[in-house]
């Protein structure tokens, strides 16, 4: 096992004097380009599908272009045949050996609504009035409170016939922004740096095929949130639970002589069970859980019943006695109905909790104060790429603001200064892992 260590505080001081006013030149440079990438990437169709083998043509499109733009930075990169994006960059540190940071954003965009021919309107200098879309919609303070910190500053919507899909070309943004600043400043000190940039995030399978020996660092953090210092740093773990009931075919009528066997009730009995009204999503907020039978599905034929229930927590304890429950109810139903029942967990998504090092929000924090944000750590009631990475793979990341706004909607909106303080943010965590040392195995 690695132990990290800090450097001694008068090198750090000095080291960090030196690259903190770098550093801020360097933003403002890059600044201008940020915007113009954005505006280019949303209007390539990279919609996910939730019914494809794997990705969809447009996916494919996204991600060609973004390598053969990183790619021409003369960075080490790898375009795998599942179409990630992996960029491996080496210390340039002479006098330790860093952790290795990593950073991962997704190219796709979400199937909930459509997401092709994207007709991005760029808002400056915006004057705190409704934005009216296309489709009637209307973006304003009521609907949105956090665009009264807008005013006077630069925003982007789509016309209102889309969404916008700035979940996660902003983060994409940011990622392909910092690393054409670390390719044309090489003298800059960093640690080993691994950028992923991943497709299918929207249908849940951005993990599915992750290579480890491209991206598995120290501390890894997801550049897909919202606002201006938001961090998640837990969020719900996911597990598909999928109860199947196998009945006997045969005439109704004649059951007791020719064992005939419904699949339909044991089924209805196990939701009523497992999942009182007390447990459902409507009722949950905050930390708790919740257990939903999401939808139901029978196959004549074979008289099968089956439910698909989505169970959520953030808790392992919690999650655990729900899917007791499950089980217990399927081998007494299964028992007293005379059907086999089966029971089948799949997991999709883990809080990112158990499984980040402690010093992974500090580094976070100073990097952020450093581009004059404020954190603003919370727990998300739903999935992120590190939480499926974390799933998958078993070690964890925060997600960090983007400046996406209203994510899977016509109202979705982008706040150009939250993307660049992002982008700073970025390029600030660069600096405080490189300036921490591995010693020891």
């Amino acid at each position: 096992m690695r132990k990290l260590l800090a450097l001694p505080l008068a090198l750090v001081l000095l080291f960090g004097a030196g690259i903190a006013s770098a550093k801020g030149n360097l933003a403002d440079k890059y600044r201008a380009d940020m915007l113009p990438r954005f505006i280019k990437y949303v209007q390539i169709d990279s919609m996910s599908d939730v019914n494809a083998e794997w990705m969809t043509p447009g996916q494919e499109k996204m991600a060609q272009a973004l390598y053969e733009e990183i790619k021409a930075f003369g960075l080490p990169t790898y375009f795998s045949e599942d179409k990630y994006i992996y960029v491996n960059i080496p210390s340039n540190l002479s006098n330790r050996q860093a952790p290795v940071l990593g950073i991962s954003a997704h190219y796709d965009t979400t199937p909930d609504i459509i997401g092709v021919n994207v007709k991005p309107q760029v808002i400056k200098n915006y004057d705190g009035k409704p934005i009216v879309l296309k489709n009637g919609q209307v973006i304003d303070f009521e609907s949105d409170p956090y665009l009264r910190n807008m005013i006077g500053k630069t925003i982007v919507t789509s016309d209102g016939t889309t969404n916008l899909g700035a979940d996660d070309k902003a983060g994409v943004t940011i990622l392909v922004t910092l690393l054409q600043t670390l390719a044309e400043n090489p003298k800059l000190p960093h640690g080993p740096i691994q950028v992923v940039i991943t497709p299918n995030e929207d249908v849940g399978r951005s993990a599915e095929r992750l290579e480890l020996q491209y991206y598995h660092p120290d501390y890894a953090y997801d550049f897909d949130g919202g606002v201006n210092g938001e961090v998640v740093i837990g969020n719900f773990s996911a597990d598909r639970v999928v109860v199947t009931a196998q009945g006997i075919n045969g005439h109704q009528s004649f059951a007791a002589e020719n064992g005939y066997r419904n699949s339909a009730k044991p089924i209805a009995d196990l939701i009523a069970a497992a999942a009182p009204s007390q447990n459902l999503p409507n009722n949950s907020s905050g930390e708790e859980g919740y257990l939903e039978p999401h939808h139901i599905e029978y196959n004549a034929t074979d008289n099968i019943h089956m439910v698909d229930f989505r169970l959520r927590y953030f808790d392992q304890k919690e999650g655990q006695n729900y899917l007791n429950r499950i089980q217990r109810a399927a081998d007494s139903l299964a028992q007293a109905l005379d059907v086999a029942i089966n029971v089948e967990v799949t997991k999709q998504y883990e809080n990112v909790e158990y499984g980040v090092k402690p010093e992974a929000f500090s580094l976070l924090s100073a990097a952020m104060k450093d581009a004059g944000v404020t954190p603003q750590p919370k727990k998300e009631r739903a999935g992120t790429t590190s939480a499926m990475i974390m799933a998958k793979h078993g070690f964890g990341g925060y997600t960090v603001f983007t400046g996406q706004n209203n994510p899977h909607a016509f109202t979705e909106w982008l706040s150009e200064e939250d993307m660049f303080k992002a982008y700073k943010v970025a390029l600030n965590l660069v600096n405080q892992v490189a300036q921490m040392n591995v010693s020891g195995k």
